[in-house]
Formats: structure tokens, C-alpha cells, sequence
């Protein structure tokens, strides 16, 4: 990827800090994320909160915002601490337009319509293409203004880049080691074309959204981040169908995040 984390001082010290943490808390679980109880997804969120990611964020310009949460999206973290994190709030938080996630967990909600406790928001759940994030149609609420919803729309879309990015990089590295007809898969050219072209693609939404964050740039992302997962999966062959790994959670998780937030893109 163009840009990296060493770049920035600060960057780096948060997410080393980060890395650390979800590698002791949240990655062991590999593909059985989607498993992890209530209990556990809100002890993450408060050690998060403890480690002070939420305050640096709160200060954060927007170069260092997109990046972390291009990191939360290739870690999977769970819904309701990926929803705070795009509203840069220090309290669990879901967003949406007609359609939200999390309400169980979260205390606020965020809408174009602006920001309102879950409390005085009423809402039913549905079904949600994402096994690990209960979702729920909006139907009314009790609104405070909340005038930095594009914001949202900017992280979000780094959150989609970041699936893509993991799902190309695990893809890369199992094209080196596979092994078929006597070479690498990573080494015949309809396998290396296809993970040049994800990788181009999801380079240009990152430039797209880091200089607009017009809904449009969030819906360029969904599609190439979508489109490099669809490739990673397949290229894995069989096992990449299967729940043996976590290609078909990131892949969920787009959908979802573009379920909730598509509606407001015209």
C-alpha cells in the first residue's frame, strides 16, 4: 500500500499499541470471531478506551483517523467498536441511515438525522448479512444535531479498504506458498493480473476518499474492496468457501457496512 504507518510517529506508537492488544485479546479467536459473546466484544471495547485510542482520535487529523481505521478494518473488530470508531465517540455508538447495528450494545446512535441516545430510538431487529452484528431498522427517534456525518462516511470507507487490504494480503501470501502443476499459483499470470488489479483498485479509492468525502468516494470503495475480496476468495479455491478462514467475514462485513450507510448516497 501507498501509505504507511512509519511515516507517522504517532501513528505507529498508537497502533503497535493497538497490535498488541487485539493479538492478545481479539486475534487468537482467528475465524471464530463472529462467535465472541456480548460480554467479551464490551471488555474489549473499555480496554480499547483504557489504552486511550478513542482520545487520540478525538484529536486526530484525517490522514492519521483513515488509517487506524483502515487497521480496525483488517483486524474485523467487532460491530459496535467499529461503529464507534467511525464516529471518533468514546462511548459505544452505532451509525446508520435507515438501518443501524449494534442497538443492543451501543448508548448513542449517529444518523444524518443527528445523534440520539438508544434510549429514545425506536427500532426493530432484521435479518443481518453479517453473522457477528445484530441489525435493526430505524423508525423514529429523538434527535440532536450532529453536523459531521461525512466524517463518518470517510472512516467507514477506510474500515471497507481495510477488509480489502487483509483479504489481498493473506491472497498474496497463499499464492506464494500454493503449489500447482509444479509452481507457485502466484506465479501464472491470470492469478498475478487479478491481485495487481485489486491492489491498483483499492489504491485509487484510498486516493478517492482521502481528497473527497463526497458519499460517492464511499461507494467506490465498497465496490473495489468488495470486488478484492470476492477475487481473494476465490483464488483461495475450495477452502476459501469454506469457515475455515475469515474471507467470508470481512466479506459480510462490507455488505453490512454499505447496507447501513448506502441509502444516503443519491
Amino acid at each position: 500500500m501507498l501509505l504507511h504507518v512509519e511515516e507517522d510517529e504517532d501513528i505507529k506508537l498508537i497502533v503497535d499499541s493497538l497490535k498488541e492488544l487485539l493479538d492478545r485479546e481479539w486475534n487468537i479467536l482467528g475465524s471464530k470471531k463472529h462467535e465472541a459473546n456480548s460480554e467479551k466484544i464490551l471488555d474489549l471495547f473499555y480496554k480499547l478506551k483504557d489504552l486511550g485510542v478513542f482520545e487520540f482520535l478525538e484529536n486526530s487529523n484525517v490522514l492519521q483517523s483513515v488509517l487506524i481505521n483502515e487497521f480496525v478494518g483488517e483486524n474485523l473488530l467487532p460491530g459496535v467498536i467499529a461503529t464507534t470508531f467511525m464516529t471518533r465517540n468514546d462511548v459505544p455508538t452505532s451509525v446508520g441511515i435507515n438501518y443501524a447495528p449494534e442497538l443492543d450494545k451501543a448508548e448513542y446512535i449517529v444518523t444524518p438525522k443527528g445523534i440520539a441516545k438508544v434510549s429514545e430510538v425506536e427500532y426493530v431487529e432484521i435479518k443481518s448479512p453479517d453473522p457477528s452484528v445484530r441489525v435493526y431498522k430505524i423508525l423514529s427517534g429523538k434527535w440532536s444535531p450532529y453536523d459531521n456525518f461525512n466524517f463518518v462516511f470517510l472512516n467507514a470507507s477506510a474500515q471497507m479498504l481495510g477488509h480489502g487490504i487483509y483479504c489481498l494480503n493473506k491472497t498474496i501470501e497463499y499464492a506464494k506458498t500454493r503449489i500447482a502443476f509444479g509452481k507457485p499459483i502466484g506465479s501464472y499470470q491470470a492469478i498475478k493480473h487479478k491481485l495487481v488489479d485489486d491492489a491498483i483498485g483499492l489504491e485509487l479509492a484510498r486516493s478517492r476518499y482521502l481528497v473527497d468525502t463526497d458519499p460517492s468516494s464511499f461507494e467506490y470503495s465498497f465496490k473495489k474492496s468488495f470486488r478484492a475480496i470476492l477475487d481473494s476468495i476465490q483464488v483461495h479455491g475450495g477452502i476459501g468457501f469454506t469457515t475455515d478462514l475469515d474471507l467470508h467475514l470481512h466479506l459480510k462485513r462490507v455488505v453490512l457496512i454499505n447496507k447501513i450507510l448506502t441509502p444516503f448516497v443519491s
